[in-house]
């Protein structure tokens, strides 16, 4: 039998996984993306760490720590993978119920450790635990994602930029008037699902947008041990000289819209990053933007095929970072074997209904 000829549409991490993936497997693969340049969405300005921290219910962590020992199987076959940052997690919080969670954690097989406060440039908590998740880690997702896609096209893939989908029926059509034929067509496209999902003739299912501010700083020497999770903002390393913040409690107060972020809020998210790591308080802010990214309405990922519509595939997650290597592999094995994947097909897009042509 011949093999299968896919069509993926997006060029973030989770579209180069996924090409990655099919075309190692020795399907024809074809990645288009509108813009103008590969990881140039979501993937570029988000906090891009692999974890599986604070992920509910049971499935949805499951699913997550399966995508870390993808993540840490491959940095393993590319070694010394210079994308892939292993420092592990240290998280702590203002919860009474933290340690519950802790038990939880452990209980589902998630590794957990007491953190050893031994670096004097965080301020910890005076009392109450903080636990270490050794195996989590930071990526650098743009370098992820070209990697993949290099890789992608030795196995014979072609990548196409500055390619702006208008159908989808038997593979794609192009605004240039060219068409694409194709057995499958995977929509990665994140925040766009739905429009390309439209011209499919797949159903609607993504959320509202979620917001969220990102700055990434530039600091003298590198004061981070490890990601911190703090109550108030997650910190992450960026490699030498560099850090990224977010904050879930910046976030709930942002405007609704994208973009260039009003001064006061990122002065907050800088304030509470120096709460943590004091030597922050002198950073330079490098970049700060609103990430504007959408999952689908129950905020899980959307991932395998849609019944109502034939070749037409779906892998769409907030979590792309973590899980994209893990989608990759799946769909391949889902496209190229028609076999799926246990831990992946609980998040089947056919629970938002059907969908499909008349």
């Amino acid at each position: 039998m011949a093999a299968p000829k896919v069509v993926v549409i997006g060029a973030g991490v989770i579209g180069a996984s996924v090409a990655y993936h099919l075309a190692r497997r020795g399907a024809r693969v074809h990645c288009v993306d509108r813009a103008d340049r590969p990881a140039s969405g979501t993937t570029e300005v988000g906090f891009a760490t692999a974890t599986a921290y604070r992920r509910f219910p049971k499935s949805y962590f499951e699913l997550n720590q399966a995508g870390i020992a993808e993540h840490a199987a491959l940095a393993g076959e590319y070694a010394p993978a210079p994308w892939w940052h292993r420092t592990g997690t240290a998280a702590w919080t203002d919860d009474e119920s933290f340690t519950g969670y802790l038990a939880q954690l452990e209980e589902w097989g998630c590794p957990v450790e007491r953190y050893a406060a031994e670096d004097s440039s965080v301020v910890f908590p005076a009392s109450g635990p903080v636990a270490f998740l050794p195996a989590e880690g930071w990526i650098d997702a743009v370098a992820f994602t070209r990697h993949l896609l290099d890789q992608a096209i030795s196995y014979g893939a072609t990548l196409e930029l500055n390619a702006e989908v208008t159908s989808v029926s038997g593979g794609v059509g192009l605004a240039d008037g060219r068409r694409i034929e194709a057995d499958a067509v995977v929509n990665a496209t994140g925040s766009a699902a739905d429009e390309i999902g439209a011209l499919a003739g797949a159903r609607p299912f993504l959320g509202e947008p979620r917001r969220s501010l990102i700055a990434h700083l530039l600091v003298d020497g590198d004061p981070l041990p490890c990601i911190l999770r703090a109550p108030e903002v997650s910190i992450r390393p960026d490699g030498p000289g560099r850090v990224v913040l977010r904050s879930d409690r910046v976030d709930r107060g942002l405007p609704a819209r994208s973009g260039t972020p009003d001064p006061e809020f990122v002065k907050d998210l800088l304030d509470r990053a120096a709460k943590v790591v004091p030597l922050l308080g002198t950073a330079t802010v490098r970049t700060a933007s609103v990430v504007d990214a959408r999952c689908a309405r129950d905020e899980l990922p959307s991932v395998g095929p849609l019944s109502a519509v034939p070749g037409y595939y779906e892998a769409v997650a907030s979590a792309g970072v973590t899980l994209g290597p893990l989608f990759g592999r799946a769909l391949a094995g889902r496209i190229v074997d028609g076999v799926g994947d246990e831990l992946v097909d609980v998040f089947t897009p056919d629970r938002f209904g059907a969908g499909g042509r008349e």
